[in-house]
């Protein structure tokens, strides 16, 4: 059965607490319960939090936290606060578990963090240019090669289905370093049957990375997925936990992202 949970939090006085979230925040009001209020609800973006007349118990709440993932943009969501004169705790910035993300301090003490997708950053290792000793290969990688880009990344590996991945892809791009064997230290693959495209495990070895190389194979890719006969306009998708990457490159968020040749 379909379940739902709603955080409620202790309040010294329930109206401040929701004028606070009303005004300060952007939240609506639910709804309160008896005057002057022992209880109520407010909402934001199809989360609700209720609010309890606890005085004892706020007084012991500072630095509790409370969560709500942003589906909007989380940037405009910081300004907003920002500039409505909200106690930040923590500024917006990428965090390491993948998303990007702020805290606010609210009227009784709790620490109410927002989160959305994490922005494109660019290194600061980060050249202007693909490097001269790197060169892309318009092939598939070997399975041999795919699997060890794949560990590289730490992503889950399972060889029959990577075969198969590999038989059925379009068009493959792999950069390899001339310094080194023309060992595989990136790779990108697309599939498509003339109409939709789609591109799938764009990898680049921690080592290498910021250095123009997943751009690089991105736009080679288009540029072979053109060549097969593709028509202008035609629609070409991914999914990715690093949508601000991709949209240097022309894609915009959709469901998954994607963009026309």
């Amino acid at each position: 059965m379909p379940a739902k949970s709603t955080a409620v939090l202790a309040c010294a006085d329930v109206q401040q607490t929701v004028d606070f979230y009303t005004r300060m925040l952007g939240f609506k009001q639910h709804w309160l319960w008896e005057d002057p209020p022992t209880f109520g609800c407010v909402g934001f973006e199809g989360a609700e939090i209720f609010l309890c007349l606890q005085p004892e118990l706020a007084a012991k709440v500072e630095g509790h936290m409370h969560y709500f993932d942003v589906q909007d943009d989380v940037a405009a969501l910081y300004e907003r606060h920002r500039s409505a004169g909200a106690s930040i705790i923590s500024s917006l910035e990428n965090k390491p578990w993948g998303v990007r993300e702020y805290t606010v301090r609210d009227c009784n003490g709790y620490h109410i963090r927002f989160a959305g997708p994490q922005a494109y950053e660019r290194p600061k290792s980060a050249t202007q240019s693909l490097p001269p000793h790197v060169r892309l290969d318009v092939r598939m990688p070997t399975i041999a090669e795919y699997i060890d880009l794949f560990a590289s990344v730490g992503w889950a590996r399972h060889v029959p289905s990577m075969e198969q991945a590999l038989r059925n892809t379009l068009v493959g791009v792999v950069a390899v370093d001339t310094r080194d064997g023309d060992k595989a230290i990136g790779m990108a693959r697309c599939t498509g049957d003339g109409k939709y495209y789609m591109f799938w495990d764009v990898i680049v070895r921690p080592s290498h990375q910021g250095q123009k190389i997943g751009a690089a194979m991105v736009e080679t890719a288009l540029a072979e997925v053109r060549k097969t006969g593709a028509p202008d306009g035609a629609f070409v998708g991914l999914f990715t936990a690093k949508p601000g990457f991709y949209e240097r490159l022309g894609f915009k968020m959709d469901f998954g992202m994607h963009r026309a040749l």
